[in-house]
């Protein structure tokens, strides 16, 4: 936004941040003889700007993952019949009498 001013028939522009004017190499009017003044120039308040940076940095971690594998063995015992067969043979003598007794 623009100010205009007439300060001591000077007229100055400015927008606060620099200012135009028609005085060139500082000159002044004084009862309508041209004057050359020289002075230092006035410093003003400082303006800061903040620019906020964001850095993205991807920092690798390792996370060790061990898998164990454990196989477990189960027995599982059936039992089945084998069915055998034997044979015996028994023999047994009757004795009806003996020879002697026949004579």
């Amino acid at each position: 936004m623009y100010n205009n001013d007439v300060i001591n028939n000077l007229y100055v522009e400015g927008n606060n941040n620099t200012i135009d004017s028609d005085m060139t190499n500082d000159t002044m009017m004084t009862n309508n003889s041209m004057t050359q003044m020289s002075q230092q120039p006035i410093m003003g308040n400082v303006q800061e700007k903040v620019v906020h940076r964001t850095f993205v940095h991807d920092v690798p971690h390792i996370c060790p993952i061990h898998t164990r594998v454990i196989n477990h063995h189960v027995y599982r015992h059936t039992y089945q019949p084998r069915y055998t067969c034997s044979e015996e043979n028994c023999v047994t003598n009757v004795q009806c009498g003996s020879c002697c007794q026949y004579q």
